[in-house]
């Protein structure tokens, strides 16, 4: 197979945006986004503070940290703080200025989305019910305005402190907004009034297909769309695919009708995202089960097509509230059902801390942007030209060159898209023409399912080579050497060449040596372990995070506590949310019998169900402390988060109902879910451990 790419770079321009009303270090031009006047990529990972107990934010945002992330997202529901007209609640785990202070304290910069529409699979999307009341909303109706400003300026006073243009450098308005941009842009000159400063005012690009100089257009792309109506899997759609393509027609799908944008239309703004899917929360009628592959594949294919702001819906999953139903449903006129506590979303760390495996594959990713290549966004993506728009067509390779002007750059090529078997591709090879010059790219064999970028043209130390077939992640100075960590691209042997020389690389711990630089290349599997903190690699297998200069570990330890936990069959008794089961079947209850200090010397414990059922919910007494709709037939529970419940009452019930074949227990699931079944058996129960290093 040969394929051409020809490099057309744009002129990079200022762009006169006015996204910003302040000074501070944060720049746009129509290509990149600059910090302190030098080319930044910005990777935000979507955390909702009042969705993860407040004990946990500092450890979790660090969590992010060490998986890449540079920058977070958050959203304020307005129903969270002031569900009733003037009395606004900033307390526990909704104490907005807490959290923002922890951003301040580890320099970890916050995206603020404030509506006051926010979605977020919140009860009438973040709407007080007063307000979801309204004839006239999400417009310039007075009455409407005068609402929103009073709630912006009861929030202003718990972030105010944080405006610096540091700590929050970014402000959403409003959310998948379907009408005039003058809307927003009369949003904009409210919350202006109130005091709001951010070197970001940005806006979701769909589904206006409108760029507009005021906010800055922000993309969006899952690896599935549990929203849509369907029962069976979806069709193929080009989610994973590496193109010039930069809106995408699913998104949001259940609100409104058509994404279309007019090709070219956001050429000349910055491509940047804040809804690129590493998971998807589950709904009662879709069940779509994101594997590793789907968790990275979206993230990675956008990167590879020229994005230079990454931002992750969710990064870090949660849960809702439990004092009320919060929960987006269709008794609310909205067109899902979701549990009403669960909001882990899949996410590559989960609801309860824990890093899954696309957190580990993402963050190689993101450590190459971050200290490999910090230069990255000015490098403008190039394609070949595409045989078909055929999602279903996988005759062709995917694949792109990310370069600069001068013809360094990398090479980006992706073989997986959820639904399709892609074959493997023998014998690629790729010519690179950027200014009447030709680049011959090594001719490699492209396994299938595979997803990988390896350099070329490229400058290290004092070394030019050719090419580097591995996929860089980290570059440090150790002892006057350039000292650069690959991971093995997925079925390629590593290798590199100067100066035409082919040099073979292995996997040894000391690397090749090639003049005053040195190349550690390590298998992929391993790569997974690797973090690179404080400009240190360590290899660790858990979720690892660092703060004030230490090293933590998070793992689960050989020790199994199973012996000391019963869960037997009880008998039925009447508990709230019955509804909620979503199921047409019998209802079953389990009683979970834990011993009351189980958490006196222990950090957490991990319990693991197999399950067949449906859905299920967790209770302390009468209280709804968690709930799941099943996914993978495997339930898992940390008990961390429930200590103040197991210490009160260390007897949970455990409330289960089975799929059934008709009605609204008829659902879909990727991974199949025996009918008319609800067997919920205790497999293990491991006690998680922190390692400090």
């Amino acid at each position: 197979m040969n394929i051409q790419i020809n490099a057309n770079p744009k002129e990079v321009l200022d762009g006169h945006f006015n996204y910003s009303n302040m000074e501070s270090a944060y720049g746009a031009n129509t290509q990149y986004f600059t910090k302190n006047g030098k080319p930044f990529t910005p990777i935000a990972g979507e955390l909702h503070f009042s969705r993860v107990p407040r004990e946990r934010w500092r450890e979790t945002l660090l969590k992010m940290r060490a998986c890449g992330i540079n920058t977070v997202s958050t959203y304020v529901f307005w129903n969270y703080h002031e569900e009733i007209k003037g009395q606004f609640d900033f307390s526990g785990n909704k104490d907005i200025s807490t959290f923002l202070k922890i951003c301040r304290e580890i320099e970890m910069p916050c995206i603020l989305r404030i509506g006051p529409w926010c979605h977020g699979e919140v009860i009438r999307c973040g709407f007080p019910k007063r307000i979801h009341k309204m004839a006239k909303k999400r417009c310039d109706n007075p009455k409407y305005l005068a609402e929103v400003k009073e709630f912006w300026q009861g929030l202003y006073k718990e972030v105010k402190p944080y405006l610096d243009g540091e700590t929050v450098i970014g402000i959403q308005l409003e959310n998948e907004y379907t009408g005039s941009t003058e809307h927003i842009r009369t949003l904009r000159k409210i919350a202006e009034e109130i005091g709001y400063k951010t070197p970001f005012f940005t806006m979701t690009a769909w589904p206006s297909g409108k760029p507009d100089k005021d906010f800055l257009p922000t993309m969006g792309g899952y690896p599935d769309a549990p929203w849509t109506y369907g029962k069976t899997a979806l069709k193929p759609n080009n989610r994973f695919a590496i193109t010039s393509a930069k809106t995408e027609d699913e998104i949001g799908g259940d609100l409104f009708k058509s994404n279309a944008a007019k090709k070219g239309a956001y050429d000349d703004v910055p491509y940047a995202f804040c809804e690129t899917g590493p998971g998807n929360q589950v709904t009662q009628h879709r069940r779509p089960y994101i594997g590793e592959k789907d968790g990275y594949g979206v993230g990675f294919a956008k990167f590879a097509s020229g994005a230079n702001w990454l931002g992750y819906y969710m990064f870090c999953g949660g849960a809702n509230p439990n004092d009320r139903l919060m929960q987006e449903n269709r008794l609310t006129g909205y067109p899902n059902n979701y549990p009403i506590i669960d909001y882990d979303f899949q996410a590559p760390i989960s609801r309860y801390g824990v890093c899954r495996s696309h957190g580990d594959r993402l963050r190689l990713m993101h450590l190459f942007i971050n200290e490999f290549d910090p230069e990255i966004c000015t490098k403008q993506a190039y394609f070949p030209k595409w045989k078909s728009n055929n999602p279903n067509d996988i005759s062709f390779l995917k694949c792109s060159v990310r370069a600069d002007e001068n013809g360094c750059g990398y090479f980006f090529a992706s073989t997986y898209e959820k639904g399709l078997q892609y074959q493997d591709f023998k014998d690629v090879s790729v010519t690179f023409e950027s200014k009447g010059k030709k680049v011959n790219l090594p001719k490699i064999d492209v396994k299938a399912g595979t997803m990988f970028f390896y350099p070329f043209n490229i400058t290290l130390g004092n070394v030019h080579f050719d090419y580097i077939l591995a996929q860089p992640i980290a570059k440090t100075q150790i002892d006057g050497k350039t000292v650069c960590y690959f991971a093995q691209c997925e079925g390629i042997t590593p290798k590199c060449a100067v100066d035409g020389k082919e040099i073979s690389l292995n996997f040894s711990e000391n690397g090749t040596v090639i003049n005053d630089v040195k190349i550690v290349v390590i298998p992929y599997e391993k790569a997974k372990q690797f973090h690179f903190i404080n400009g240190k690699a360590y290899f660790l297998n858990g979720t690892v995070y660092s703060d004030n200069g230490k090293v933590y570990c998070e793992y689960a330890s050989d020790t199994d506590i199973q012996n000391e936990i019963t869960l037997t069959k009880a008998s039925k008794r009447k508990l709230p949310y019955n509804y909620f089961l979503y199921s047409t079947g019998k209802r079953s209850c389990y009683a979970l019998k834990l011993p009351q200090d189980i958490l006196k010397d222990l950090f957490d414990v991990k319990l693991e169900f197999d399950f067949d059922g449906l859905n299920l919910q967790v209770f302390s007494g009468n209280t709804l402390i968690n709930d799941y709709f099943n996914i993978d037939r495997k339930f898992v529970m940390h008990l961390r988060d429930y200590k103040k419940y197991i210490e009160k009452n260390s007897t949970l019930v455990i409330r289960t109902a089975p799929k059934t074949k008709f009605g609204i227990s008829n659902v879909y699931n990727e991974i199949p879910v025996p009918l008319y079944s609800d067997s919920l058996v205790l497999k293990s129960a491991d006690v998680i451990e922190v390692h400090t290093i």
